[in-house]
Parts: C-alpha cells; structure tokens; sequence
C-alpha cells in the first residue's frame, strides 16, 4: 500500500477506532481480525456497497459520501430492530483521491452520524484501483429482543411509514437536470430536499422502540415504497391496500406535487433513497406506536391495511382505484 494509505488507515483508526470502555470491543483495529464480545445477545449483521458513477456522483463532497455510506447500513440494523455497534469499512480508493483533505472530510462525515449513537469502527481494507471509487461497509448491531422480519406481517395489520418519503428522489432528479445543463425551475426547500438525498437519516431510535413495542414487521426504504413493501408482502404472502394520498410528503415534496398523482407515484411511491421506515402492526399496537413516534420524535402515519394474499396490492387515490405501475421502484441489474 501507498502512504497515503497507511496515513489513512491511521487516522480511521485514532478517531473512528476509539471506543468507550464496555462498548463490547475486546479487540479492535490493529490485529489481524478484530474480537467483539455480544454478551449473549443476538448479532445482527448487513453489508452495502456504494460504487461512483452507479450510487453517487463522483465528485460528490467526502462527507456526504461517509454519511451515506453508513446511513444505508444503519437504516438496514434499523430495520431489523437493532442496536448499532461495530462497522468495516472497505475503500477502493483511484490514485490521488485520498489526500489529506478529503480524509478529514471522509472521517468527519462519517464521526458526525456515528458517534451520536456510539457506533465504532473495528475494522475493514483499502486498496488502490484503476476503477472507480467504492465504498463498502458491514454493520454490526444487537439485539434486545426478537428481530423485525420482513416475514412477520399478518392481515389486518395496519400499514405505516416514517418520516416522507420521495425527498430524495426529487433532489437527484434535479441533480440530473442540473447536470444535463437544464435550468430547474425555483422550488421550496430545494436546499432541505439536496440534503435529504446526500445526508438521509437512519431511524434507528424508531426501529428498536417499536420492537419493544412489540411490532414483528418492518422494512427500510431503499428501493422505493412499492419496491420494498413488495418485499414484505411476498416474504408474508399477503397483500395490501395502500391509500396512496395518506403518504407522508414533505412540505417541499407537497408544493411540487401540486396533487398531481403522477408525481406523487414517480417520487413518494416508486422512488428511491427514503431510508424511512415500513412498520406493519396489529391495529392493538396503535396506541403503542404513537407513543413511539412521540418518543423517537419521528413522524409515523398509517398509509394502508394488510389483505389476504389472494386481494393483491390495490393502490386508491383519494379513494379511487388506481393501476399498479409497471416499475415499482428501483431494481438492481446484475
């Protein structure tokens, strides 16, 4: 490895490596594997790989690039009902993009989401490369209880979601025009709307408070509302009914929409990038949620029902019938 390199390895050790004593690390950067002590508890692993020029612009800021990196990993523990612990990080890094500036930006993006829910670096390789720049990062997190599972929706479950969904996927289609050369017209919050894409914010604090809560189901938002929630319905062979006007959209999101359903249906409901929150719950459990939400100070709505598998997925607009789209959200090609 190059200098460069070990410089780096260096500093991610010093400032992400540090953790506090009982944090569960027996053994951390430094040795050949690192050794972490789970007290009993389950362990909840996940792993995300974000590529230039495939995830994020190549020029994208260092520190928006740590903080997404692991904000897609944290989201995935969240999901599960997890408590964030260790992370590996992995960096393909092209010749001369890890000068001193850009590992300060990288580690200070990265310290800023981490160190407020005690999370710490164990681990992980860099390696130069001709290619692209990547980022690959492992998650570790425990669990108090049984874990959330896609698998676990029942009917009659109500449906519910974080935070507002299609933020992000307003932002970058405006970073796209933007980068065609196109003039974006003015919008609300333009500046809110960047920053949800480039900076989203796991809800680990909802997703560990709702499995106390007693909910077994849930899913983040990665690949778009439909997309995702395609996944719980398939793993728990139901269907739904989702009252697409009960979606939560920001303020900037709404003013854009302007109720038009077919920007509603290529943000909100078949965009990527939320990082929010799917929770599927027994209507017993509604009480309780909102308890939750108030607590985790994370906005939560119901947006549907869990049906009979042989129902399907019916989509209702303003309490009119709606076709399925033909895309549901983003799919990887492999």
């Amino acid at each position: 490895m190059s200098t460069g390199e070990f410089a780096l390895i260096a500093e991610l050790r010093d400032v992400l490596g540090q953790g506090q004593a009982g944090d569960g690390t027996i053994v951390g950067i430094g040795d050949d594997a690192a050794v972490l002590d789970c007290s009993g508890r389950a362990l909840v692993a996940c792993t995300d790989t974000l590529v230039a020029g495939r995830h994020f612009f190549a020029d994208v800021n260092p520190a928006d690039l740590a903080w997404k990196a692991l904000a897609v990993n944290l989201s995935d523990l969240a999901a599960m009902g997890a408590e964030p612990r260790w992370t590996l990080l992995n960096l393909s890094l092209p010749t001369g993009v890890a000068n001193a500036a850009w590992r300060a930006d990288f580690i200070r993006g990265w310290q800023t989401l981490a160190a407020p829910v005690g999370l710490r670096l164990v681990g992980g390789d860099t390696v130069a490369t001709d290619g692209p720049l990547s980022v690959t990062v492992t998650a570790l997190g425990l669990l108090a209880g049984p874990a959330l599972l896609r698998s676990s929706a029942r009917v009659g479950d109500d449906i519910y979601v974080s935070g507002s969904l299609g933020d992000a996927a307003l932002a970058l289609e405006r970073a796209f025009a933007e980068r065609r050369g196109e003039q974006n017209l003015p919008l609300l919050g333009a500046k809110w709307l960047e920053e949800r894409r480039l900076r989203p914010m796991p809800r680990v604090a909802l997703g560990q408070a709702a499995q106390q809560a007693g909910v077994r189901c849930a899913q983040d938002i990665s690949d778009g509302f439909l997309a995702d929630l395609r996944h719980i319905l398939r793993a728990s062979q139901v269907g739904a009914r989702i009252d697409a006007d009960c979606l939560p959209l920001s303020l900037p999101l709404e003013d854009w929409a302007g109720g038009d359903w077919q920007r509603v249906l290529r943000t909100a409901l078949t965009g990527g990038d939320d990082y929010e929150l799917i929770l599927c719950a027994p209507i017993a459990l509604a009480t309780a949620l909102q308890e939750v939400a108030q607590r985790t100070e994370t906005p939560l709505r119901k947006v549907g029902t869990i049906l009979p598998a042989t129902a399907g997925v019916q989509i209702f607009w303003h309490d009119e019938a709606r076709p399925l789209p033909s895309q549901w959200g983003h799919e990887h090609d492999i």
